[in-house]
């Protein structure tokens, strides 16, 4: 299949139908008539064409433009949620297989939280009667973590060479609503005595605990709190680990609660927090339909949401950088059938690409295993969003570029970076630029700019799905499948050169790597 057409115009040859001795009244008529039906002719022809070959779209890359933003190395990270932790022997973290597919992700963090990150009791024994949360029903009663599977955790983190980030329970509190530190000491004690590198946080969505557990936190207290954890990490040998909070959700919200509760958090936590973090889903994993997957009012929720807990930022008046520390479609587990899908792979990509742009520094997908929204299926198999991530790493780098386009809060939706230097050709610099076509027809795109060598070649990675709710994803026509040993398949592009029309096909997602170019803040 070719992705890669040139536009054309039928030709039409017309005959001259006036009568030699026609009347004047007669042949203007004449002439009236077969120029309106000839100008229905030519819209019916156009329009054909224009379906045919689909919309046109110019992208401009200033050179002369510096990075716009630098992400962490760790930017697409992931996390692995606490509820899982409740029955050990069903998270198969010690398969190779699963830690294999975690390593292809690396470098990245992988959280270990969620809503029962505030049931985890460490190496202690437990007793109480089944909790349910009255939102989702989902398990809130206290649960015993024991150090052997604590062991277990970390082991598969750092097989997989990935990062760990701990979140420690807050609601183990004192009398006073302040925070009772006894069980996490425990735990980062033994952390620390098993050489664990370790990065932290405490609580998971605080300003929804009144809803999940009938509790409150105030945010000035839970800024306090982590005040607290700071201290607690340095006295005990992590001064040199990060601590991230405070986990709010809900933001973009009309009434502003999590924005407000997220602000008075950041003057209240003596500077003690590294990065500020939130949570984000688009939809209702119990109500979302298919078509919400690739609609353009959905996707733009997103930038909405980091614009309002930008506004938490400098309403604290603090400097500091914002993580998505758990997101992914829907929320409630995901979508069935869905949220694990191809359909999914547009909204995650987008993602991805929006949250570089605005200056979001860490974007943690919920989740490898387990749910309707996990990246790898109960049978170890990778999901599209998998596969997405995977082509993510490999050719696109921290460093973000601004590209001018007409409109990209519609259905093409694109973005720059660097190209990483393990991608590179000879050493030679690279722009990869990327992104979605969410339109039921064709994208054309002209890439514009006077930085593309003579010699450039443009190396294209589309991916495509066979329909929208697939459990697989195609790269230029062939089906993604791991090797039987586990390892990567060999991602062939398509090479054009840099002067021809790059055609999307339509519901799409695709890297274009403009290999041989002449950008300062690419250059290694």
């Amino acid at each position: 299949m070719s992705y890669f057409e040139t536009n054309f115009w039928p030709r039409q040859q017309y005959q001259n139908i006036e009568k030699p001795n026609g009347n004047v009244c007669r042949s203007i008529c004449t002439s009236v008539i077969v120029g309106f039906f000839m100008a229905l002719f030519v819209i019916a022809v156009w329009n054909v064409s224009f379906h045919r070959s689909g919309k046109s779209y110019v992208v401009l890359l200033d050179a002369s433009r510096e990075v716009i933003h630098k992400t962490s190395p760790r930017f697409l990270s992931f996390g692995l949620d606490s509820s899982l932790l409740r029955d050990m022997k069903k998270l198969p973290i010690n398969d190779e297989r699963l830690v294999n597919l975690a390593r292809h992700l690396s470098p990245a963090f992988v959280r270990i939280g969620g809503t029962s990150a505030d049931c985890l009791i460490f190496n202690e024994t437990v007793e109480g009667n089944m909790r349910r949360n009255p939102v989702d029903g989902e398990d809130i009663s206290n649960f015993t973590l024991t150090d052997t599977d604590y062991i277990s955790i970390y082991d598969f983190t750092s097989r997989a060479g990935l990062r760990m980030l701990f979140d420690l329970n807050v609601l183990i509190r004192t009398p006073y609503n302040q925070w009772d530190d006894s069980n996490a000491k425990k735990l980062i004690a033994f952390s620390k005595g098993q050489e664990m590198k370790i990065d932290w946080q405490l609580g998971n969505e605080p300003n929804s605990f009144h809803h999940v557990f009938d509790r409150i936190i105030p945010p000035d207290q839970l800024g306090k709190d982590h005040f607290h954890l700071r201290n607690l990490l340095n006295s005990l040998g992590y001064e040199a680990s990060i601590l991230v909070g405070p986990e709010t959700n809900h933001i973009g919200d009309p009434d502003d609660k999590g924005v407000n509760y997220a602000s008075a958090f950041l003057v209240n936590d003596g500077h003690s927090v590294d990065f500020v973090t939130w949570h984000q889903y688009y939809l209702n994993g119990r109500e979302a339909k298919v078509m919400d997957f690739i609609d353009p009012a959905v996707f733009n929720r997103l930038p909405a949401e980091i614009n309002a807990f930008q506004r938490a930022i400098n309403i604290s008046g603090r400097d500091i950088k914002m993580w998505l520390s758990e997101t992914s479609t829907a929320y409630g587990g995901g979508a069935p059938e869905l949220s694990d899908r191809y359909v999914a792979g547009f909204l995650w990509l987008d993602k991805l690409g929006y949250s570089a742009s605005a200056g979001v520094n860490v974007v943690i997908r919920q989740t490898l295993f387990g749910g309707n929204y996990a990246m790898v299926g109960k049978d170890l198999v990778p999901n599209p969003d998998w596969w997405v991530s995977v082509l993510y790493k490999k050719l696109v780098s921290e460093n973000v570029l601004h590209l001018e386009s007409a409109n990209n809060s519609g259905t093409l939706r694109l973005y720059a970076h660097c190209t990483p230097e393990t991608s590179l050709i000879s050493g030679v610099p690279a722009v990869t630029i990327y992104g979605v076509n969410l339109d039921v027809h064709k994208a054309r795109i002209s890439i514009q700019g006077n930085w593309i060598r003579k010699n450039a070649k443009v190396l294209l990675y589309i991916l495509t799905g066979d329909f929208l709710k697939s459990s697989e994803i195609r790269l230029n026509g062939g089906i993604l499948k791991l090797k039987p040993d586990g390892s990567l398949p060999p991602f062939t592009p398509v090479i054009i050169d840099p002067s021809q029309i790059i055609t999307l096909p339509p519901l799409s997602m695709a890297f274009i790597v403009i290999h041989g170019a002449e950008i300062p803040a690419c250059s290694p």
